[in-house]
């Protein structure tokens, strides 16, 4: 029954879509004037970090349900990944692949790069 979340995500994320449609036919003036305005992210990504790393965050952080959106419902992956495409400047591409990835990795890989990040505040911390 896994695909079961797989499809109550995918309409959400229709609900979501078909609501901006309406919202943009309702209101077009204001559609129109965030065209071109959205800034760029000042932050760039190491060279040394690939996408799978940040997508064990974007994984991690969409599986703990913390991130919600105004109404208080947990944030779709797919809305997660577009915020960390935004604050990195990348292209993550289809996400629910990428989060697939992530969770199929071996046990001994499956939080290499957040299980880093642990050591680094550790460190930090001694």
């Amino acid at each position: 029954m896994p695909y079961l979340h797989l499809i109550d995500e995918a309409i959400g994320l229709l609900n979501t879509e078909i609501r901006l449609i309406e919202w943009r036919i309702k209101y077009p003036e204001q559609f129109k004037q965030r065209i071109g305005k959205q800034t760029l992210s000042p932050l760039y990504l190491a060279d040394k970090t690939t996408l799978i790393n940040i997508m064990e965050m974007v994984s991690g952080l969409f599986l703990s349900k913390d991130i919600v959106y105004q109404n208080g419902k947990p944030a779709y992956l797919v809305d997660l990944a577009k915020a960390f495409e935004w604050l990195f400047n990348i292209r993550i591409g289809d996400c629910y692949q990428k989060h697939e990835d992530v969770i199929k990795r071996k046990p001994g890989k499956l939080t290499g790069f957040l299980n880093g990040l642990v050591e680094l505040i550790k460190k930090e911390h001694d």
